[in-house]
Formats: structure tokens, C-alpha cells, sequence
């Protein structure tokens, strides 16, 4: 530090004041950006800029180090500070920083809040095998209007699940017997990436029947165009049947969870989406549990191969129960039972959830892959780092750690998707468009939804009215 002292002798005996920051753990600064008088060379500033300008996660000292030149820490801060006040905000991992633009109406900056804790001295760690190609992508502001996945060259075999494609493609025959849950906040694209999955799924030619239950009310947007227009373009020969809720094609009620099961093995290819967000828990839970069971006992010669979506997972299946009687427990029991050994029968699940902490740990243990977008509650990333561990023969800890350490600030519709099992896949992927009408984003109380849902055909209706009816289910059509 001795020459830094010297160069602040002479400028002191100029009249001129500066601030002299460590060069190390600069959480001792606390310096902000409207005090701090900047003594790197004006050049300093757009070097550091084009080093941070492609839009991934670097250390200030690697930053630096691209620019070929010995850099004094205190001038690295002063350089982030300028930044800052250019209309750049940056996001912070660890000992990481991503540079991105500023918001409109999103306000400066605090760079004592950016460097309070910071090692300028830390150099990066090796880089884990994740993709992070591709633009970030906002599925609540750019699925307006949106059209399908334009791509070049001859389609991608698997369901496409990313844009680019190649991020995150499965093979169809992995995800319909798989046992997933994707895992978010709030507000991060869970629900939508669920409704990607679903298309996909929908989209092949001989798909396992797709069976979602929506304590919500926001999966009705299936049939629909993302322009709002029936839903015929997302594959002409796939109906899809909505029940109960404000817009289903037919009512619903409690009694109805086993003769849902029978109705989708019997409907086969349709589609069928639950809606139960105008229940009672309880009445939900049954409906759950009374499907569930059904499902599992049926014989193999009325089986079919199914995919069974749970939104909001810890309703049916919780870590602690809320007082909502015996049957939350009883659908605790059937959807573990159904993780548990449904592939033998087929059957594949995918269990989304805002708060991982409070799903049943018997039943997150038991999943063969995560999604994980966006998470920043303690409990919940304890939650996943637990689950992590289970990777350490695959996964190093220090890639474990970076992707825990990304999760706070992941950008909506950015995640990770990690598998175990024999086939063990690690990736960071960009959630591509969804198809169909976004009718799980968050109101904004301007925007009203009237898109012309497409309804089943009449024998389909007839068909599955005779099914949930009181009698016996009949066959045939």
C-alpha cells in the first residue's frame, strides 16, 4: 500500500482530498457512489465495462485481470462506482458480479451495499459444466403475442424446453415416467414452466396422458393460443378437457377423484386439466387422495402410461400439516405412494412448488430430477442444498456451491435442471415460450383475460359425462 500513500501524499499536498480503500476485504470501505472521488484513469472505466458486457458472473479480479494492466483494488471500486451511476446495476453471488442495464424508474445503486463484504482478492473458481448461452428470457413481459419455436434445420427429437433447444431437450421416454418437481419463487416462471412441459408432452404423437390438478385456477390457458385464439395450433388433433373452475367445459365435484383416473385412462390421449380453485382444502385433498388411489390400483389392462402435474405440491402433499383434517393426510400418503412406485405402473409426476421447505422431504427425496429457477428463502435453499448432497459422486462441491450461490439472483425464466440416476445431467437452460395463452402471469389489474379457449368435441363431452356420472364408468363411445 505504500505507493497508493504516496500518490494520496501528493495529491493531499495539492489540496485535494482522497479516500483510500484496502486492498483486500474492502467491506471495510463503506463508500458510496455519491462521496467517493474516483482515482482510476478515465480508460479504466469502459475496460471494465467490456469485461463484465457479456452478461455472466465474474470476480472484479478476473474482470481485471482481462485487461492485461496491474490494478489497484481502490481503482477497481472506483471504476464499479462510475458504472454504477453510467445506468448499470449489478447482481451479486458470492464474491461474483454480473453486470446488466438499469431498470427504468430502478434507482442507482448503492456501491457500499454492492462491496460491503466483497473479497477483491478472490479469483475465480473453475467453472462448472452449465450451459449459460442464450439472452435471458422474461416469460411475463415477452410471451406476448408469442408464436411457436422457430428453429432451423430438421426439429430436435425430445421435448424442447429451452431456448436455444439445445440448453435443455429430454427424450420423451425419460420424462414420461420421471419423477420431477421444479422449485421457485414467487413470480420466477414455475407454473409457466410446468405449461411448457405440458406442451410438450401434448405435442407427441403417443404421449402418456397428462393428468394436471391446479389448486390455483391458472392452467385453463392451455386452450388457448398465446394470442389469445382456440388452442388448435398447438397440435389440430389434441383436445384438451377442462374441468371444474369458472371456465370448465364441465363441473366437478369432491366425488369425483377416482372417476377422474378412470376417465383419463378411458379418454386416453386428451388431455385433462383440474381445476379446483373453487373448492374447499379438504375437498381438494380428497379429490387428490381419491384419484391417487385409483390410479394406483387399477389393473394393467386399463392402465396407460400417465403424467400427473401437481401446482402448489405442498397443498397435497406438506411437510406439516395446516389443521385441515384427515384429508391432507391421506393425500400426503397417496401422492408418496405415487412418487414412490408409480414408475413400475407407468406413470411419471411432476410436483411444482413455491416453497420447497414445507414439501414432504419423503417425497422430495425421492424425485429423480429438479428444475430450479429463482429461490432466495433460507429454509427453501437448505431444502435444495440437502437434496444436492445426494450429487456428490456426480457433482463437485464447488459446482454444487455455484449453483446454489446463482439461485438468489437467477433472472425469471432462467434455471437449472439436475438429474441423477445413471444419467446424471447438470444444466443452466433459458425456459423457452410457451405456445399457449399465459394465463398464469401475475394480474396487473389492467389486462383482462378473454381469450376464446377452444372446447372439446361433443363426444368427448358426452363421453366424459358418463364416466364422472354416479353409475359405474362405461366403455366405449
Amino acid at each position: 500500500m505504500s505507493s497508493v500513500g504516496s500518490d494520496a501524499g501528493d495529491d493531499q499536498a495539492e489540496g485535494k482530498l482522497v479516500r483510500v480503500l484496502p486492498r483486500t476485504r474492502i467491506y471495510e470501505a463503506r463508500a458510496t457512489v455519491d462521496v467517493l472521488e474516483t482515482s482510476s484513469p478515465p480508460s479504466l472505466t469502459t475496460k471494465m465495462r467490456a469485461a463484465f458486457g457479456d452478461g455472466k458472473f465474474h470476480t472484479p479480479r478476473e474482470a481485471a485481470s482481462q485487461l492485461g494492466d496491474e490494478i489497484d483494488d481502490c481503482e477497481l471500486v472506483a471504476a464499479i462506482g462510475e458504472i454504477l451511476l453510467g445506468g448499470r446495476v449489478f447482481d451479486r453471488a458470492g464474491n461474483y458480479l454480473r453486470m446488466r442495464p438499469r431498470g427504468p424508474g430502478e434507482p442507482v445503486q448503492s456501491l457500499a451495499d454492492l462491496v460491503d463484504g466483497l473479497d477483491m482478492s478472490a479469483v475465480p473458481r473453475t467453472e462448472p459444466a452449465v450451459l449459460e448461452s442464450g439472452a435471458d428470457f422474461n416469460p411475463e413481459t415477452d410471451a406476448a403475442g408469442a408464436g411457436p419455436v422457430v428453429t432451423t434445420g430438421a426439429p430436435p427429437a425430445g421435448l424442447v424446453l429451452s431456448d436455444p433447444p439445445d440448453e435443455l431437450t429430454l427424450p420423451t421416454s425419460m420424462v414420461a415416467s420421471m419423477m420431477s418437481a421444479i422449485l421457485a419463487k414467487r413470480g420466477s416462471g414455475k407454473t409457466y414452466l410446468g405449461m411448457v412441459l405440458c406442451e410438450e408432452l401434448m405435442a407427441t404423437p403417443d404421449p402418456p396422458v397428462p393428468v394436471v390438478f391446479d389448486p390455483t385456477g391458472a392452467w385453463w390457458g392451455l386452450c388457448a393460443r398465446s394470442d389469445g385464439s382456440p388452442s388448435e395450433g398447438l397440435r389440430p388433433e389434441r383436445e384438451i378437457l377442462l374441468l371444474g373452475g369458472p371456465k370448465g367445459h364441465l363441473p366437478l365435484s369432491a366425488r369425483h377423484g377416482a372417476k377422474l383416473a378412470e376417465l383419463a385412462m378411458q379418454l386416453a390421449v386428451v388431455p385433462v386439466v383440474v381445476d379446483l380453485s373453487e373448492m374447499a382444502p379438504a375437498e381438494q385433498h380428497r379429490v387428490c387422495a381419491d384419484f391417487c388411489e385409483r390410479l394406483l390400483a387399477m389393473p394393467k389392462a386399463e392402465r396407460r402410461a400417465a403424467h400427473v402435474v401437481f401446482d402448489e405440491a405442498d397443498e397435497f402433499a406438506p411437510q406439516r400439516f395446516g389443521g385441515v383434517g384427515g384429508e391432507q393426510r391421506r393425500s400426503l400418503g397417496l401422492v408418496e405412494r405415487l412418487v414412490m412406485r408409480g414408475r413400475s405402473r407407468g406413470i411419471g409426476a411432476t410436483l411444482i412448488t413455491l416453497r420447497p421447505a414445507v414439501l414432504s422431504k419423503n417425497v422430495l427425496s425421492q424425485v429423480d430430477a429438479l428444475y430450479l429457477l429463482r429461490m432466495v428463502e433460507p429454509n427453501d435453499l437448505h431444502a435444495v442444498k440437502e437434496w444436492l448432497a445426494g450429487f456428490e459422486r456426480n457433482i463437485s462441491a464447488d459446482q454444487r456451491s455455484r449453483c446454489l450461490g446463482y439461485l438468489p439472483v437467477l433472472p425469471v425464466g432462467t434455471g437449472y435442471f439436475l438429474r441423477g440416476g445413471e444419467q446424471v445431467m447438470f444444466r443452466r437452460f433459458h425456459v423457452r415460450r410457451k405456445r399457449s395463452y399465459d394465463s398464469s402471469r401475475t394480474p396487473d389489474g389492467l389486462t383482462r383475460d378473454a381469450p376464446v379457449l377452444r372446447a372439446p368435441s361433443a363426444a368427448v363431452l358426452a363421453r366424459a359425462t358418463r364416466i364422472l356420472s354416479d353409475g359405474p364408468a362405461q366403455e366405449g363411445g
